[in-house]
């Protein structure tokens, strides 16, 4: 049986982690420096392990202080939210944390999100980053969800996966006034708007350029935002490999052209992550909504 837990220590725990400093934690909490240490080590004897690694610069959590965060974020949420109902005033709302590659995060998922709006009892809670960041984030407890790409280390416990989409990169050119590509796939060499490397559609790229088409490009333009890689290619500066499902108006309009899609194409998988911890009433609804209605 556990030890008395006071909620005190869950708030002072969840501001640990956000700021990750006991200096800057201890103002927030407006005690000493020395009673939140307290606090946090009596926490930690109440649960029976370490909640943050004090040996790394900046202070880290442990691997099962990961998995109690996000449990003590999303327990004081509830708290929270049930006192609200019962006093009958305004009810806070359980917030649905998701981090989401920048791809993604203006294509696809206010489409996914569109339809789980049958109750009022929450808020999303969206940041929009690059996908190494919004593993780590999902990682440390600071988001509910992830929707990401295909990511091996969270294929396995302690994470939970859906896969929502299957989508393939297609090389396109703007389009002339005739609706035939500016630039062709046999020209050379031709000039790309790549994705950085460290980026996960610049890594799918990468394999098939030095595959297939080794010395058959120059860079043009470097990123990590398709969006912008997209503006590029509209404009007339080169090619690039755009995300199916952020490009089916401009093909529809011909305002761009596929380039040889039997060679050039590239399947990616579109997932949603979440740990085994148990979120809010809100967020474990809506996984189970993605789960039903977006099925590939």
């Amino acid at each position: 049986m556990l030890n008395n837990i006071e909620l005190k220590w869950l708030y002072d725990a969840v501001m640990l982690e956000e700021l990750r400093s006991f200096t800057l934690a201890t103002e927030r909490r407006n005690i000493s420096q020395s009673s939140f240490s307290r606090r946090i080590q009596a926490l930690e004897k109440a649960v029976g392990f370490e909640i943050f690694n004090r040996n790394s610069n900046p202070l880290q959590l442990s691997l099962q202080g990961r998995g109690f965060i996000v449990y003590a974020r999303n327990l004081l949420g509830d708290i929270e939210h049930q006192i609200g109902k019962i006093k009958g005033g305004e009810i806070p709302k359980h917030r649905i944390n998701i981090a989401t590659a920048h791809s993604l995060s203006i294509s696809l998922l206010p489409e996914l999100i569109s339809g789980f709006a049958e109750k009022s009892d929450k808020v999303f809670n969206i940041e929009s980053i690059n996908a190494d960041e919004a593993v780590n984030n999902l990682k440390n407890g600071k988001s509910d969800f992830i929707l990401s790409f295909f990511n091996e280390e969270l294929m396995t416990s302690p994470f939970l996966n859906h896969k929502v989409l299957d989508a393939q990169l297609y090389l396109v050119s703007g389009c002339k006034a005739d609706g035939k590509p500016l630039y062709r796939l046999e020209d050379s060499p031709l000039p790309l708007m790549k994705y950085t490397d460290e980026s996960y559609m610049g890594r799918q790229v990468n394999l098939l350029l030095e595959k297939v088409f080794k010395d058959k490009f120059i860079y043009f333009c470097l990123s990590s935002m398709s969006e912008l890689l997209k503006r590029m290619v509209l404009d007339g500066h080169g090619v690039g490999w755009l995300p199916d499902y952020s490009i089916s108006e401009e093909l529809k309009v011909q305002k761009l052209c596929l380039l040889e899609p039997d060679q050039t194409a590239i399947k990616i998988g579109v997932f949603i992550y979440r740990t085994y911890s148990r979120l809010n009433p809100s967020s474990e609804r809506f996984w189970q909504y993605m789960r039903k209605r977006w099925t590939v």
